[in-house]
């Protein structure tokens, strides 16, 4: 896939520089009889010629790319005295944009060249584990793979979490937690004062402005008014109040053997495991509890002819590592990741929902 961008962005630039060359050959700084030439900048560049009774050359530059509403015309005039040598300010200009030219043709293959070969690459190096070591992806890194903020709340939205409202006509929180397990939420709403319900949401919704204090970003749905309501709290206090993610009681006892940052979820793997995703692309699912990992893979199995070994191999990693490698684009095909929550927990948002 690099390898076709990259050489395709090769062709373009050069096929810009060369007409870019014929456009620009014969400038010289005085004026003269001649023809008028007109050069019509769109996405390409093309030069054509016609004859005038000027008694100077004039060159028309078009730019039909500039911002809407704005037709912008530079006129240059020049002469067809071939002993004057181009102006100072022309050769300055051209030699910049060849140098532009020349670097953008180059720069994909120096880009593809850090990267490990396509054949040592398979689906299963999308995700970074906490099993990895020092394996081939260690030092990968690609702005082809990053995604951007819309993708990565996109597939935020498709995990369900529970938050506690106070129901006391302000639309404020109950607590400063977001449960990815209904009974979780439901425990917390029994502890406190009473008049605490249990709402959902999507992830979207918290992860980045109220967990990772990092900005109110577009959501897929509409922002819920508790929600809401803290984000424009945490803004007005300097970001002052933290919120936590509560992983289920099982997903900690999954995870027992992971060291995690506060707030942070355990996220569960399975070699050799993939759905098929809207788009056609294999996905690889990311579970948040061990025990629907294990039966997803379990399925798999018993639809192959149990010819897949009894026991899954498992892997496991956390939400704040997926979405860092998310963002910097650190393994290939991050993309065709996918978040999946508690079967159960989906079920009961879905049910909330309506």
């Amino acid at each position: 896939m690099y390898n076709n961008n990259a050489f395709t962005q090769w062709m373009l630039s050069v096929a810009v520089l060369a007409s870019a060359l014929v456009a620009t050959e014969g400038f010289a700084p005085i004026t003269s009889r001649g023809h008028i030439s007109t050069i019509i900048h769109h996405d390409g560049v093309s030069a054509f010629s016609t004859p005038s009774s000027s008694t100077t050359n004039v060159l028309n530059i078009n730019h039909h790319n500039a911002p809407a509403g704005i037709h912008r015309t530079t006129k240059l005039h020049m002469a067809d005295d071939n002993n004057e040598g181009p102006g100072l300010g022309i050769s300055l200009f051209i030699s910049a944009v060849l140098l532009y030219f020349v670097a953008s043709a180059f720069a994909p293959f120096l880009l593809v060249a850090e990267k490990p070969a396509a054949t040592d690459i398979s689906l299963g190096d999308s995700v970074v584990t906490r099993q990895d070591g020092d394996n081939k992806m260690k030092n990968y890194q690609s702005k082809f793979d990053a995604l951007s903020p819309a993708k990565i709340q996109e597939k935020l939205s498709n995990l369900p979490v529970f938050y506690l409202s106070s129901n006391d006509g302000a639309g404020g929180l109950g607590d400063n937690n977001f449960y990815l397990s209904f009974n979780e939420a439901e425990s917390a709403a029994a502890k406190v004062s009473s008049g605490k319900s249990v709402k959902v949401t999507t992830l979207d919704q918290v992860m980045y402005p109220l967990v990772l204090k990092r900005g109110t970003m577009k959501t897929v749905a509409k922002t819920p008014v508790e929600i809401k309501n803290a984000r424009e709290a945490m803004e007005n206090d300097g970001q002052s109040s933290s919120y936590s993610l509560v992983p289920s009681t099982a997903a900690v006892y999954g995870a027992k053997d992971m060291t995690l940052k506060e707030g942070d979820v355990p996220l569960f793997v399975v070699e050799r495991l993939a759905f098929a995703g809207n788009d056609g692309r294999p996905q690889v699912p990311l579970f948040t509890e061990k025990g629907d990992a294990i039966t997803s893979y379990s399925r798999l199995r018993e639809s192959g002819g149990n010819k897949l070994p009894e026991e899954p191999s498992l892997r496991t990693t956390s939400l704040f590592d997926v979405l860092e490698s998310m963002e910097k684009g650190t393994r290939p095909a991050v993309g065709q990741l996918q978040f999946y929550g508690n079967a159960d927990d989906v079920l009961k948002a879905d049910e909330m929902s309506q």
